[in-house]
C-alpha cells in the first residue's frame, strides 16, 4: 500500500498573486510496471500473434477437426458414469477411415454411403494398462487376449454426426447390423428396456455388448465391458452410458455442412497466444488445437486425475502449438498456483533447473525420466528442459533440450502473451 500526497491550491488575483494550498491524502496500490519486452532475448522465435502474420483460410479437413473438438467438450468422460474409469484416451474423427479404427471395420461401407461429417471416439477403463483403442471393436482379436489378462471393466463411447435425422436413423441401424453379422451365428441381440430404440447386441460368454443409438442428427455406439459374464450388469451399464452422453449432446446443436466450415479456429484467442515456433497455421489432431477443459480431458486422460487443481485455479481453456501448453486460469494469482506446479503434472519425473534472470514469472525444470516420456508428432517425445512462463491469467509450458534455447523460447512466449493482451 502507498500513499500519495495531492495538493490542492486556490489562487486569488491581487497585486501579489498569493497561493493557498491544502494537502488532500488519497489511498491507492502500488503496480509495477510490466517488464519492457522488447529488451527480452527471444532468438528466432516469434513475438506477435500468427493472425498478424496469417490469415486461417478453412478446409473441409481443418473443419471437420474444429468439429469435432468442439463435440468433444460433450463427450462423456468415464468417471461420470463410474468413478472406477478413470483411465482412457479419446480421438477426433473425420472420415469412415478414422471412424473404424474404434468401431468394427465391418462398418466403413455403412458410414461412406451415409456421408459422415464428423465424430470423437472416447474410451474409458478400469485399468490403466487395458488398451481402449485396440479393444473398442467387436471384431479386434487384442480384446479377449487383454481382457482375460486385465479384467478391466470399459466403456467406449463413439459418437457420429450425420446431414439429418433421417439419415442418422438409418445408419444406426445399418452398423449395428454389420457389426452383428462379423459373428451372426454367435451373437444374440437384446433390449435395453429404457432405450427400446437402441440396437445393442452381445456374445453370450463374452462380457461385453455393442449398441447403437440415433439421437436427433448424431449416432452414439457404446461398446461396454464388465468383469463376468453377467448381463443384467451389462444392460445397467449400457443404459447409464447412453443417459449421461445423451444429456451432453442435448446441449450440443448438431452442425450443417455449411455451419462446420464456419467454425472459427481460435474462438478464445488462445492459439493466437501460445509460441508457434514454425509458424504453421491450421488446425491438426494432435499439436495445434484448442480444447474446454472437457475436451482436454478427452484428449489427455492422465490430465483428468489432476483436477482438483485445474478446477482450483479455475482452468477452463487448453490449447497445444506445436510443443507449447496454454492454459487460461481465473486469475493472476490462480496463473501463480499453476505456474509453480504444472511442469510436475506434465513430466512427474523432473527437478528444478534456472529460469532466465529476466523474468520473475518462469519457473524451469530438467525432465530426469530417461525415456522422455510423452511423445508428440512434432516434438518427437519430451525434450530435456521445460519452462512454464506466467503472464496475468495465462500459463504457458515451453520446451527444449538446451537450456539456453528453453530460456529464449520462454521469453519469446512472455512476450507474445504481453502482445496478444494489447491487441
Amino acid at each position: 500500500m502507498f500513499t500519495r500526497i495531492v495538493r490542492t491550491c486556490i489562487f486569488l488575483a491581487v497585486t501579489v498573486v498569493a497561493v493557498a494550498c491544502g494537502a488532500e491524502t488519497v489511498e491507492g496500490n502500488e503496480v509495477p510496471g510490466e517488464l519492457d519486452v522488447r529488451t527480452l532475448d527471444v532468438g528466432k522465435y516469434p513475438t506477435e500473434p500468427i493472425d498478424t502474420v496469417y490469415e486461417y483460410t478453412p478446409s473441409m479437413l481443418s473443419s471437420q477437426l474444429l468439429a469435432a473438438n468442439r463435440l468433444a467438450g460433450n463427450i462423456a468422460l468415464g468417471t461420470e458414469i463410474d468413478p472406477d474409469l478413470r483411465y482412457g484416451v479419446g480421438n477426433s474423427l473425420t472420415s469412415p477411415s478414422t471412424a473404424t479404427i474404434y468401431l468394427s471395420k465391418a462398418t466403413r461401407a455403412v458410414l461412406e454411403n451415409s456421408k459422415m461429417l464428423y465424430g470423437w471416439a472416447s474410451g474409458s477403463s478400469s485399468e490403466s494398462e487395458f488398451s481402449i483403442n485396440s479393444n473398442r471393436a467387436a471384431d479386434d482379436s487384442l480384446t479377449e487376449v487383454q481382457r482375460k489378462r486385465l479384467n478391466p471393466r470399459f466403456i467406449g463411447i463413439t459418437v457420429l454426426q450425420f446431414a439429418d435425422e433421417a439419415t442418422a436413423e438409418r445408419t444406426a441401424k445399418e452398423m449395428s447390423d454389420a457389426d452383428f453379422a462379423v459373428a451372426a451365428s454367435e451373437n444374440k441381440a437384446l433390449t435395453l428396456p429404457n432405450f427400446p430404440q437402441s440396437n445393442s447386441h452381445r456374445r453370450p460368454g463374452i462380457p461385453t455388448l455393442g449398441s447403437t443409438l440415433a439421437h436427433g442428427r448424431y449416432v452414439i455406439y457404446i461398446h461396454i465391458g464388465v468383469r463376468g459374464d453377467e448381463e443384467a450388469q451389462l444392460i445397467t451399464l449400457a443404459e447409464k452410458t447412453y443417459a449421461t452422453q445423451i444429456a451432453l449432446l442435448e446441449k450440443l446443436p448438431a452442425l450443417s455442412p455449411v455451419d462446420i466450415l464456419r467454425l472459427p479456429q481460435d474462438p478464445d484467442g488462445m492459439l493466437r497466444r501460445a509460441l508457434n515456433p514454425k509458424q504453421f497455421d491450421g488446425p491438426t489432431d494432435g499439436e495445434y488445437f484448442t480444447l474446454d477443459k472437457n475436451g482436454y480431458y478427452q484428449a489427455n486422460r492422465a490430465q483428468q486425475l489432476n483436477d482438483a487443481l485445474y478446477s482450483e485455479v479455475g482452468a477452463d481453456r487448453f490449447s497445444r502449438s506445436w510443443g507449447t501448453e496454454l492454459t487460461r486460469t481465473r486469475d493472476a494469482e490462480s496463473a501463480k498456483t499453476l505456474r509453480d506446479k504444472i511442469i510436475n503434472l506434465l513430466v512427474p519425473s523432473s527437478e528444478a533447473a534456472d529460469s532466465p534472470q529476466q523474468l520473475p514469472d518462469v519457473t524451469c525444470a530438467k525432465n530426469t525420466d530417461t525415456r522422455l516420456n510423452d511423445k508428440f508428432s512434432d516434438t518427437g517425445e519430451r525434450k530435456r528442459f521445460l519452462c512454464a512462463v506466467q503472464y496475468r491469467n495465462y500459463v504457458a509450458v515451453v520446451e527444449s533440450d538446451q537450456i539456453s534455447d528453453a530460456h529464449q523460447r520462454a521469453a519469446a512466449q512472455y512476450a507474445l502473451l504481453a502482445n496478444s493482451q494489447a491487441q
